[in-house]
């Protein structure tokens, strides 16, 4: 298994749902990217990244195609990329 198929399968998406495969692979090197740049540096060593990214990136898939604008990220989830950025 790859380590963006274990990605997904935390973001408990059933497993005969497979058209979205892709969108969320986009989604996860999307929130690494995010939060890698947010840090400024590569955080994958950090105990709390792939956490991090899991939510970020079911963030992105359960608010896909939203009319709304979504301002910012839940509380706790902006604790912890504070958090990882120090």
């Amino acid at each position: 298994m790859s380590q963006e198929s274990a990605y997904i399968h935390s973001l408990h998406v059933p497993l005969d749902v497979t058209d979205d495969d892709s969108l969320l692979t986009d989604y996860i090197y999307s929130a690494k990217a995010y939060l890698n740049n947010a840090c400024n540096k590569d955080m994958s060593l950090d105990d709390r990244y792939k956490f991090i990214v899991i939510e970020l990136a079911t963030l992105y898939y359960q608010n896909r195609g939203v009319l709304t604008t979504v301002k910012d990220f839940p509380y706790s989830l902006r604790v912890l990329i504070n958090q990882i950025k120090i």
